[in-house]
C-alpha cells in the first residue's frame, strides 16, 4: 500500500500553533498603554529599598490567609532606567474617607490646608459607624447647601461615596492585599472616578491634620484617557492637596509606574503597601518596589502612622443615584464581590506586616455601596453598583 501524506487546512495550522502558544508561561508586558505613552529615562532616585522583599504577612493571634500570587510583568525599560507616563496637568479632585462635605459652585481647585484640617476632617466614630455593639446607621453628616442634590459627601460638583475599612495604630507603615478591578464609571465630563486604595496617615490625624501617603487602582476617563483601571498614588501635606503621581515622587521600578494600565492584572490579588524607611516613605505594588516620597515633604513632621484605610471611592458627576460602580459592582453580601484582605500594619524593625482584623468599617449610602467586615481574619468585601 502506498503512502499518501494527508492535507492540513491553514486554519487547522493556526490553531495548532495558538494551542502551543496558550500553553506556554507567558510574562505579560506591563506596557497595555500605546507605546508612545511610556518614556524611559535614567533613575535619578537618590535612595535605596530597604529591602528586596517588602515586609511578611503575619496574623496577629489568628488564621492566616493565602492568596495566589498576581502575575510577574516584564521590565518596560532596561536596567537603570525607569518608565515616566505623562501626568495630566489637570487638576484632578481627590478625596479622604475623612473629609467632609464642602458644597461649593466649581470648577473644583485646592482648599487651604488649614482650612481643610480646622473645618472639613471628620470625627473617626462618624466616618467609622459599622462597629460592633454601635447602632445600624451612621451619624447625621454636616449640614449641606440648600438645593445641594447630593446624598453621598459632597465637594464642589461631585458626590462623593465611600465603603471603607480602617484601623487606629502607630505604625512603620501599612498595606493590603486586593483584586485589581475594572468598574464601570458613568461620566458626564466631569470628574468622576472609580478607586480601590490604602492611604497610610500620620499621627497628626487625631489632632486634626492630614497628612497620608496613598496607593492603588482608579478609573477615570478624564483623568487617564480610556475606561481601564490605572495605577495611582497622591499624598496630602499638612491638609493641603498634591497631585496624581507626581508632585515630588521618585520613581524606583522599571516596571509599574504611576499612570500604568492595570488591565493585565485585572482579577488579580495584588499586594500593595507603605513602608517608612530611611528618611522616606517606600511603596511597594505587587512584586516590587514602586518609588518613594522623601520625609521633607513633610518637613519631616510625617513618620510613623496613626490610622491606616484601606477603601473603595466613587466621586460622580451624573446626580443621584450616581451609576458608576464601586469594585466590580457587586453588592459586598455576595462573596463574588471585591476584596481587601490582609488589611496589616508594619512593623520595621521585626520587617513584618500584622493583620489583627480589628478594622472598622463604614459606608456612605448603603443603598449604592457597601462594606462587610470580617469576612475573613483581616478582610473585608465592599462595593456597589451605584443604582
Amino acid at each position: 500500500m502506498s503512502y499518501r501524506p494527508s492535507l492540513v487546512s491553514p486554519v487547522a495550522v493556526l490553531l495548532w500553533l495558538f494551542v502551543v502558544q496558550a500553553a506556554k508561561p507567558v510574562l505579560v508586558s506591563a506596557q497595555d498603554a500605546p507605546a508612545n505613552a511610556v518614556k524611559c529615562e535614567k533613575r535619578t532616585a537618590e535612595f535605596e529599598p530597604p529591602r528586596e522583599l517588602s515586609p511578611s504577612l503575619r496574623p496577629f493571634r489568628g488564621k492566616p490567609q493565602e492568596y495566589r500570587k498576581a502575575k510577574t510583568l516584564k521590565p518596560v525599560c532596561p536596567a537603570g532606567e525607569v518608565p515616566i507616563i505623562p501626568v495630566n496637568s489637570r487638576h484632578f479632585i481627590k478625596g479622604n474617607p475623612m473629609i467632609g462635605n464642602y458644597a461649593a459652585p466649581g470648577p473644583a481647585h485646592a482648599l487651604p490646608g488649614e482650612f481643610v484640617n480646622k473645618t472639613l476632617l471628620l470625627p473617626f466614630d462618624q466616618v467609622y459607624w459599622k462597629r460592633e455593639g454601635r447602632a445600624s446607621q451612621p451619624r447625621p453628616g454636616p449640614v449641606k447647601a440648600v438645593g445641594d442634590p447630593c446624598n453621598g459627601l459632597s465637594w464642589f460638583g461631585s458626590c462623593f461615596y465611600y465603603g471603607t475599612a480602617s484601623e487606629q495604630r502607630v505604625a512603620d507603615g501599612g498595606g493590603m492585599t486586593f483584586t485589581i478591578e475594572s468598574p464601570t464609571v458613568v461620566d458626564t465630563g466631569g470628574d468622576g472616578h472609580s478607586i480601590g486604595e490604602i492611604a497610610v496617615m500620620g499621627t497628626g490625624i487625631a489632632g486634626g491634620t492630614l497628612d497620608d501617603v496613598e496607593m492603588g487602582f482608579s478609573v477615570s476617563q478624564d483623568q487617564f484617557g480610556d475606561t481601564h483601571p490605572h495605577l495611582f498614588i497622591y499624598h496630602w501635606i499638612n491638609g493641603n492637596e498634591t497631585c496624581y503621581n507626581g508632585c515630588n515622587w521618585n520613581q524606583y521600578s522599571s516596571t509599574y509606574s504611576p499612570g500604568m494600565d492595570l488591565t493585565s492584572l485585572v482579577g488579580q490579588n495584588v499586594y500593595i503597601g507603605w513602608v517608612h524607611w530611611h528618611n522616606a516613605w517606600w511603596g511597594w505594588f505587587n512584586d516590587q518596589w514602586l518609588g518613594y516620597f522623601k520625609d521633607s515633604e513633610w518637613s519631616g513632621s510625617f513618620t510613623k502612622t496613626a490610622q491606616i484605610q484601606w477603601y473603595g471611592e466613587v466621586a460622580s458627576d451624573n446626580g443621584v443615584p450616581p451609576l458608576t460602580q464601586m469594585g466590580n459592582g457587586q453588592f459586598p453580601a455576595k462573596k463574588t464581590a471585591a476584596t481587601m484582605a490582609t488589611l496589616c500594619d508594619v512593623d520595621a524593625k521585626t520587617w513584618v506586616c500584622f493583620y489583627r482584623d480589628l478594622q472598622s468599617a463604614g459606608a456612605t449610602y448603603v443603598g449604592y455601596y457597601d462594606i462587610l467586615n470580617h469576612t475573613s481574619f483581616g478582610a473585608v468585601r465592599y462595593g456597589g453598583p451605584g443604582q
